[in-house]
């Protein structure tokens, strides 16, 4: 018997994910996706951040939603829907086939340049880009743009605090004991009627100090804000949003905004009251946040971000994450990408700066 011959895929852009939604969610049930890639998270980003055109690559597969990537069309460029608010960004595909389809259409459509942020070198997405870039003759830059720390929840909770720093442990140790002398507890909250009313706290929190005196804070911006508020009441409603709160007597003094997907605990945001600061009301919310998701089975805990010293004290493993670029070879494509190869690294380096926008 002859083999059947593979189904094809087709591609298009679009301007809007009006037509697509319900496929793009069931798609991302099927494969397990992110809840960062889906349309409860990318349509508010879109909202908030996109200074371009939303546009949504779109692979079929004998009509049905094979694959899609979300992206921000800008000054004939286009640009991943992320930024480092995103904690992981990449195309939510039925396969390798239709991430290769869709990597094709990326560079078809690319323009000036195709720029994708945040994407996991693990995940189906990069070396398809890669590919295809090659097949076109387009030139490609991919480097690491932050290594987000994470704890690999293995054994138990005790064994894990065993393998901590021996000083460290002492020190949230007493801190934990002054807590409960002062009648201090963790809460977790899993989205009520009373969600904006915990957010509202919870950003007051998070703008305690340097961020609410620098206006970075999710509440100083009005768009932030409002991405926030919307994903958290889409989470609640999908089940993965986890506020925790750190509470002395009946005040909260600390805060994290996390999402539990696929056996991970995201902990995208979270602050507190500098007036508690001698508390180390950050570090008690951590210890008990990974203490519980053990407790949940959970398989990590994933701190986010970038490696600051705080989070160096909980654990060493880290999870990459790539900028890729791929720029044609007519004039201005080689000028810009002669730029972003040379020009672009020095500028930051001279600057010191540790984080940069795609423009």
């Amino acid at each position: 018997m002859a083999e059947a011959a593979p189904q094809s895929e087709t591609v298009e852009l679009i301007g809007s994910a009006d037509a697509i939604r319900a496929d793009w969610d069931a798609l991302a049930d099927r494969t397990g996706a992110a809840l960062f890639l889906r349309p409860g998270w990318i349509e508010p980003w879109l909202e908030a951040f996109c200074r371009g055109e939303p546009a949504y690559l779109v692979a079929r597969r004998e009509g049905r939603l094979a694959g899609v990537l979300p992206l921000e069309s800008r000054l004939g460029t286009l640009i991943s829907a992320a930024n480092w608010h995103t904690p992981l960004y990449g195309p939510v595909v039925e396969d390798e086939r239709a991430a290769g389809a869709i990597a094709r259409g990326l560079i078809e459509h690319a323009g000036r340049r195709a720029d994708l942020w945040c994407l996991d070198p693990r995940a189906p997405g990069l070396a398809q880009l890669s590919a295809a870039a090659a097949d076109a003759g387009y030139r490609t830059i991919v480097r690491t743009i932050a290594r987000s720390p994470y704890v690999a929840l293995e054994g138990s909770f005790d064994e894990f605090m065993a393998g901590r720093d021996r000083k460290f442990r002492k020190d949230i140790g007493r801190r934990w004991r002054r807590l409960e002398e002062a009648g201090g507890s963790v809460r977790f909250e899993a989205g009520s009627a009373e969600l904006d009313e915990l957010l509202s706290d919870g950003f007051r929190l998070e703008a305690s100090g340097w961020k609410g005196e620098q206006g970075s804070a999710i509440n100083s911006i009005p768009e932030i804000e409002r991405f926030y508020r919307r994903v958290a009441h889409w989470a609640a409603e999908r089940g993965w949003l986890r506020l925790a709160f750190l509470c002395v007597e009946d005040r909260r003094v600390a805060f994290d905004l996390a999402f539990e997907d696929g056996g991970a605990l995201y902990v995208p945001k979270g602050g507190f009251d500098v007036d508690y600061r001698s508390l180390g009301p950050g570090q008690l919310l951590t210890y008990a946040g990974i203490r519980r998701a053990f407790e949940a089975g959970l398989r990590s805990y994933e701190l986010l971000g970038q490696q600051d010293e705080y989070k160096r004290q909980w654990t060493d493993a880290t999870r990459e994450l790539l900028r890729c670029q791929a720029f044609p070879r007519s004039p201005g494509g080689s000028t810009t990408y002669l730029a972003w190869r040379y020009g672009r690294p020095l500028v930051q380096r001279i600057r010191g700066a540790g984080r940069e926008e795609p423009v």
